[in-house]
């Protein structure tokens, strides 16, 4: 007997993790089966200590060095195409490019392949066994690829797909990179104003027998807040803030954080359209690889990049299961658009949904290219009026009370 971990969802769709012996995975799946789970993943169980020397190999007991990027899968699946297509034997190809990979947590996962491969493990198998590096969408194409002898198409539409999901990561951090820089300034402005300019004026601005203007008493009065309670501020923000942090790591707390994420005036809306952009998109390239649709599902449902989303199509994986297609169930979540729902249900009635959901998938990245562009345009002069306020105020606030004096000053002689 041997020892595997497994991944399954229940009937709700909550995610379960578990150690069970058997003679082998697929008498580990159909166990789970059997008990009503259905299984995600299984993978033979490594010994603690060998599992610390492997998170240490691959940067993950160590603050994350060595950690693999888009850039670097990428450029190993074009690698691997070419190796592929030029009909050079897997095992030979392995070992070239682990010659060249740079990267101490890939080159470790390719020398382990090859080995696994050389000792009758499928490629597919060999690569399950490095889920920090591969993910499970990437695993499942390939393992279709291997089946269905279209291995070097596969990892053509895999490479497409992950520059795809980079080239959409670096738009959103991009667009989102000037806002959050123009904010962050602005309070670190606010709090040195606060803490050091203000204190200097107070005892003038509070001998003075003139009326304060109405932004000088506004400062003074968030001054005096700050000195008397800036500490409990302080920990009691911080605690809030490590609390939401915490509570969102939790499976309820990150469904309700990503249900209110779509609720957010445009940024929801980005965010919907990335998501149904991804489902589009990975359900075109699992489905041409011949993964079954229910299996092609559970996978798809843990990459929208959303957990109120992936609940979904959870959903409509076990509706599919139950002999209905895939449109309604697809409607009866109501979260996806009626475009997507139109569209796959004419891919359905014609036998062309591989098509249909190309077009689902090439119309929301267009979508997506011009929301966040939207998004762009309209942040800058938000943010410019929105510094123009805050400076104007904190001037005003300081410089008034001057003037006013500066005039009494001026009529008394």
């Amino acid at each position: 007997m041997t020892t595997y971990t497994y991944k399954a969802r229940d009937e709700t769709g909550k995610l379960l993790t578990g150690i069970m012996e058997a003679d082998n995975q697929r008498a580990v799946s159909m166990q789970l089966s059997n008990i009503g789970l259905y299984p995600i993943s299984v993978s033979e169980a490594k010994s603690f200590k060998n599992k610390i020397f492997k998170d240490i190999a691959f940067g993950k007991a160590i603050g994350g060095i060595g950690r693999i990027k888009y850039d670097d899968l990428i450029f190993f699946t074009r690698q691997l195409q070419t190796i592929i297509k030029a009909g050079i034997p897997l095992i030979a190809g392995l070992k070239a490019l682990e010659e060249q990979t740079t990267k101490a947590a890939l080159k470790e996962a390719i020398k382990e392949m090859h080995e696994d491969i050389d000792s009758g493990k499928s490629f597919s198998d060999a690569m399950a066994k490095h889920g920090r590096i591969f993910p499970e969408v990437y695993i499942s194409m390939v393992r279709a690829g291997e089946i269905g002898g279209v291995l070097d198409d596969v990892l053509g539409r895999l490479a497409l797909m992950l520059e795809f999901q980079m080239k959409t990561k670096e738009m959103l951090k991009s667009a989102m990179r000037y806002p959050m820089m123009v904010v962050m300034s602005l309070i670190g402005a606010f709090f040195v104003l606060v803490t050091f300019v203000i204190p200097r004026f107070v005892p003038l601005f509070k001998a003075s027998k003139l009326e304060l203007p109405l932004p000088t008493r506004i400062l003074l009065f968030i001054n005096d807040i700050a000195q008397s309670y800036g500490t409990y501020i302080m920990v009691i923000i911080g605690a809030l803030l490590a609390g939401t942090f915490l509570y969102i790591r939790t499976d309820t707390g990150r469904l309700i954080w990503d249900r209110l994420k779509l609720k957010v005036p445009i940024i929801g809306n980005i965010i919907l359209k990335n998501s149904m952009s991804r489902f589009a998109n990975m359900f075109e390239n699992m489905i041409r690889s011949g993964v079954p649709v229910i299996k092609t599902l559970e996978i798809v449902s843990k990459t929208v990049g959303n957990r109120y989303i992936s609940l979904k199509i959870d959903e409509v994986s076990q509706k599919i299961e139950r002999g209905k297609g895939i449109s309604k169930p697809l409607k009866d979540t109501g979260i996806f658009p009626p475009l997507v729902i139109h569209l796959i249900s004419t891919g359905e009635n014609t036998g062309s949904l591989e098509e249909m959901l190309n077009e689902v998938s090439t119309h929301y990245d267009r979508e997506v290219t011009y929301s966040v562009s939207r998004l762009s345009a309209w942040i800058e002069p938000i943010l410019t009026v929105g510094l123009s306020i805050m400076v104007l105020f904190m001037a005003l606030a300081i410089f008034m009370p001057w003037w006013n004096m500066m005039s009494v000053l001026r009529g008394g002689g």
